[in-house]
């Protein structure tokens, strides 16, 4: 069988969790081998909520990357009530500080410190957007009277528009979008553009549900319909510069996943590009992944596109993937709904 290659400018990854201290010296290889950059969340244990922390959580990462890696990490803000307008005017300056990260408080990892009346903030998206500061959001409402499954749609309505409707020219991403909804959504905006996730890309809310629970397919916002998990595809395959991998991988211990209060979080940068591969080949649109994650959204963020390129081969028999990483404090598995990887990067 003759090999088959793609080639395609060095992926970025633009919603990732490294965490810190030891669990971030295990993760982070799988991201620094694999993308050329990427946006660094900073819902850590403590926050990372001005630029002071954001330079010294920049250094802790720069430390754990070896000497001769081509990966650059872009650093977010954490918006919250003690964020002012001087820090944001100086964030639009900044060589690798790139989004302000709004969270609704309580909806996801280490969210307490987030937001539950967005029009507070409003005197600071002014700034952010006369600045050209990009808003990124976790696209949620987190009120218990609303259904679980619905709240990605009802934030879309409730929040973001008005925030849109208020700030016509803020530069907002919606990130790991799930829905029809939201894909449509992004597709009638014009200064929104959205991430998304390889999990919601490849799997649907059935698979964590129909056949017993299966905790580690949990992650937040929750797996929607088989019906949005194709939306999200055709979004995705699409080439339209308004979408862009953002793999949202955030690594839990299985002791914090499988619990009775189980951890919102996918483990995906070890496998997350052959995946993505093996699923445009399926959708017949190989062609199409380069601009997914390796231009959109660099585009988007103002950003050079990289010049380096990458090679992945397609192997005629599934290769050994690896299934979980160990780390001080329990295993952290890899996520790979498929049984059979076909693709690798070659060396």
């Amino acid at each position: 069988m003759e090999k088959i290659f793609l080639d395609i400018l060095r992926p970025d990854d633009w919603h990732v969790h490294l965490r810190e201290g030891e669990m971030l010296s295990s993760v982070l290889p799988f991201t620094y081998e694999n993308f050329g950059s990427a946006l660094i969340m900073p819902n850590l244990d403590t926050p990372i909520t001005n630029i002071s922390l954001a330079e010294t959580y920049y250094n802790e990462i720069c430390k754990r990357i070896p000497r001769g890696a081509e990966f650059t990490p872009n650093m977010t803000l954490y918006l919250t009530n003690h964020l002012s307008k001087d820090e944001i005017k100086k964030v639009s300056n900044h060589e690798y500080i790139k989004a302000i990260k709004m969270y609704p408080k309580g909806a996801t990892t280490n969210s307490d410190a987030g937001i539950s009346d967005f029009k507070d903030f409003y005197h600071l998206f002014e700034v952010m957007e006369e600045k050209g500061v990009i808003l990124s959001i976790h696209g949620e409402v987190t009120d218990e009277k609303i259904d679980v499954f619905e709240r990605e749609s009802v934030f879309i309505e409730k929040v973001l528009k008005k925030i849109i409707k208020q700030f016509p020219n803020l530069k907002i991403v919606l990130e790991h979008i799930t829905s029809a909804d939201a894909v449509k959504f992004i597709n009638e905006e014009s200064m929104v553009a959205a991430t998304i996730t390889i999990h919601h890309l490849m799997v649907n809310r059935n698979i964590m549900l129909s056949k017993g629970i299966r905790p580690d397919f949990y992650c937040a916002p929750i797996l929607k319909t088989e019906y949005d998990r194709l939306a999200l595809v055709q979004a995705a395959t699409s080439g339209n510069c308004k979408f862009f991998l953002g793999t949202d991988s955030a690594p839990h211990v299985e002791g914090k996943k499988i619990a009775s209060c189980g951890c919102a979080g996918i483990f995906s940068s070890p496998l997350a590009i052959p995946l993505l591969i093996q699923l445009f080949e399926e959708h017949s649109s190989l062609e199409k992944i380069e601009p997914f994650v390796s231009r959109n959204g660099r585009a988007f963020y103002g950003l050079r596109q990289h010049k380096d390129r990458v090679r992945y081969v397609k192997r005629p028999k599934s290769i050994e993937v690896i299934k979980d990483i160990k780390s001080s404090h329990g295993k952290i598995t890899v996520f790979n709904p498929y049984n059979e990887v076909y693709w690798e990067k070659e060396d």
